[in-house]
């Protein structure tokens, strides 16, 4: 095949990554376009944004973090969460090797620094330089008891506290469905301190606990439970400091929850549309469409709503 033709192929590969369409936020029919991964490349679990305001940034199921180059040039490595990942890893998904190749899903980046932190599920919680390549571990356990199924992260960035969810202290991430029907209730709510560089357990006997975001203030968190399908309220600081009570019950299985700069937020439902309410839980969207199956992640990034899917290979955004 000639150079020329091959130019073309690439182009035309290229183009395929997007797909366009219509969904409905409140009834409001809006246009979305589907990015679509590399061969071999599925689950963008969380979406992130860096602090030029690039990307999207996806972690996807064989251990690599991606960044979307826009449409020239597609999707491109930006960093692992460990050193032992080999090209080996590439295309596994939902299976027992992502203890050795990593498996990423909450990501945040610091708006002032551009580092960005990472819960990977099997490696632990984790952080990269503003250039990528390979992350440097942060915590990779709690009284001396080694991390399984880390999931979702926030970050307080004055006080440098991050705030992560432990989905279940007995099953893997790919056991999540058996962890669910058993009814495991040994997920946690964490949080790490950078400086003495500590982690401690802020809830605990959660069930399957998911999704966490940091309310506008800084005076309380969301955190979601898949099994018990609620959003939990879990105060910081005021009279009710360490106190949790359910914020929401939800119709269908919360995943990720997302705040943004309005101090509202996304709640991301499986079998169910997902929503966003505001800090009494008053419905306030509702993201509807017969596209969009059980994602993973819905948040809002310069008046665009970004959408991710762990188990598929691809990512929304509509406008």
């Amino acid at each position: 095949m000639g150079k020329s033709n091959c130019m073309m192929l690439i182009l035309l590969l290229i183009s395929l990554m997007l797909f366009k369409g219509v969904i409905s936020v409140t009834g409001k029919k809006i246009n979305y376009t589907r990015i679509t991964l590399g061969q071999n490349q599925r689950g963008p679990e969380t979406i992130a944004f860096d602090c030029k305001g690039e990307g999207p940034y996806v972690g996807i199921s064989d251990g690599r973090i991606l960044k979307w180059q826009g449409q020239q040039t597609g999707w491109t490595e930006y960093a692992v969460t460990t050193a032992n990942r080999s090209s080996t890893c590439d295309g596994v998904y939902d299976n027992p090797r992502e203890k050795e190749c990593g498996r990423p899903q909450g990501l945040k980046f610091d708006p002032r620094t551009c580092e960005l932190y990472i819960a990977d599920s099997s490696i632990g919680l984790l952080i990269v330089g503003p250039n990528g390549g390979i992350a440097t571990p942060l915590a990779t356990s709690y009284n001396g008891i080694p991390f399984t199924f880390l999931n979702s992260l926030d970050v307080d960035f004055d006080s440098k506290l991050i705030y992560f969810t432990q989905s279940s202290a007995n099953y893997h991430r790919w056991q999540s469905g058996e962890a669910i029907e058993k009814g495991d209730q040994s997920g946690r709510l964490m949080k790490y301190d950078t400086n003495p560089k500590n982690v401690t357990v802020l809830l605990k006997h959660l069930s399957l606990a998911n999704g966490v975001a940091l309310s506008k203030n800084k005076d309380f968190l969301l955190v979601t439970e898949t099994t018990t399908s609620e959003a939990l309220k879990f105060w910081l600081n005021g009279p009710k400091k360490g106190i949790s009570k359910v914020f929401l019950e939800l119709h269908g299985k919360p995943d990720n929850v997302h705040s943004d700069s309005n101090g509202d937020f996304w709640i991301a439902l499986i079998e169910a549309d997902s929503i966003k309410v505001n800090e009494l839980g008053e419905v306030l969207d509702t993201l509807e469409g017969d596209e969009i199956v059980n994602p993973s992640d819905v948040q809002e990034f310069h008046n665009t709503t970004w959408i991710g899917f762990v188990d598929q290979p691809f990512i929304y955004y509509a406008s």
